[in-house]
């Protein structure tokens, strides 16, 4: 079972494996209200990566359900404040400013290997973050913010397909890899960190070409 749930920040999504509900990431900080609305009880929170807008929550939802949070190893230091992202350009001075004004907690995270999960794969998929992940199950995926979808009649119906701007990109060509990795399972239904869930055909890769200059 995927469900996506109304929290603000990001796409949240409730899924079920062996039994076990687990939240996967948490939108910005001041979610637990909405959390509470939708959820019953909760094994666990995965996280696809550390940026605010997907883990700003984890603290106060994990403390409330008194589960534990998930995440690749690679992004603890940045989920217990050791290390920070560095945006470039416009937005990424919009969103440092929206930080100052309501920060996160910093959380100990447990290693998402530990977690075991049954029903869905773990997909390493760097380039966004040093450790973004995606959850595989069948032929459908949770990808984070390796894709985003944005409303336009063009391509995939109501949608365009875009991939994540380079200014909040760790490393580019990481994230080109990381494309080419989820390009590969197509068809697939992605379920997005931001907009609709949409399918992906086999001629997926041939849009991708044009972002890979």
């Amino acid at each position: 079972m995927i469900r996506k749930l109304n929290l603000k920040g990001c796409n949240c999504y409730l899924i079920v494996d062996s039994g076990k509900t687990y939240l996967v990431d948490t939108g910005t900080p001041g979610n637990l209200k909405r959390a509470k609305k939708s959820i019953r009880n909760l094994d666990g929170i995965i996280l696809t990566h550390a940026h605010y807008d997907h883990a700003g929550s984890a603290f106060e939802i994990s403390e409330h359900f008194s589960c534990e949070v998930y995440s690749h190893v690679a992004e603890h230091p940045y989920l217990e404040g050791r290390e920070e992202f560095r945006f470039s350009g416009f937005v990424g001075r919009m969103i440092k400013r929206l930080e100052s004004l309501r920060p996160m907690k910093w959380i100990q995270a447990e290693d998402i290997e530990k977690l075991r999960l049954r029903e869905f794969d773990v997909v390493h998929v760097p380039g966004h973050t040093p450790g973004s992940i995606m959850l595989l199950k069948g032929n459908e995926a949770i990808v984070g913010d390796l894709i985003r979808l944005r409303k336009k009649r063009f391509m995939a119906g109501e949608y365009v397909v875009r991939p994540s701007s380079r200014n909040f990109n760790w490393n580019q060509s990481e994230y080109v890899k990381s494309l080419g990795r989820l390009g590969n399972l197509a068809p697939l239904k992605v379920h997005p960190g931001h907009g609709v869930s949409i399918t992906l055909e086999r001629d997926f890769m041939e849009r991708l070409g044009v972002w890979r200059k």
